[in-house]
């Protein structure tokens, strides 16, 4: 085996030094740099998507943060509204029940003035025939003709000693 002869043992450990050499020179001016020029811009695009994330985050932050308080406004807002409303409805309710109030009363009023009137053209009319009655009644009785004048006083004298003795 010619590894093992003691002669070459000078030439190889010569060449085995010229290659180490030559690739550590080709290493060290071609094949390094490109690795450590690629594993820089790595760093840096990792760095730069880090701050990117970062950036994002805060921005994702900042937004949750006017969206709580836009939402915080909006909910006052419709409450607000909600509390206006409501009383817009107590005051209309308020004013068809004072409406209907008035209403009532109105035909209340009217109801006891259409009654009033009719008891008194009852009461008129009653009279008259009350004094027709009357008159007949005391022709019978007389046998005499009455003038509807004279009876009618007659009458209301009885109705007005009636209505006192009803009052006393």
């Amino acid at each position: 085996m010619p590894q093992f002869d003691t002669s070459f043992f000078e030439s190889q450990i010569f060449w085995t030094i010229v290659s180490f050499i030559i690739l550590f020179v080709t290493l060290d001016r071609f094949v390094l740099p490109r690795i450590a020029n690629i594993l820089k811009k790595r760093t840096q695009l990792i760095e730069d998507e880090i701050a990117e994330a970062h950036r994002k985050r805060e921005e994702s932050e900042q937004l949750k943060s006017e969206y709580t308080s836009k939402l915080s406004e909006i909910d006052q807002e419709a409450k607000k509204i909600f509390d206006e409303s409501e009383k817009r409805i107590a005051e209309k309710h308020h004013q068809m029940m004072s409406e209907w109030k008035l209403e009532m009363e109105q035909r209340k009023r009217d109801f006891l003035e259409d009654a009033d009137v009719t008891r008194r053209q009852a009461i008129r009319d009653i009279r008259n025939q009350s004094a027709d009655l009357v008159i007949a009644a005391t022709e019978q009785v007389i046998h005499q003709r009455l003038n509807k004048a004279d009876a009618q006083k007659a009458l209301d004298e009885s109705i007005e000693k009636l209505e006192q003795q009803k009052k006393n």
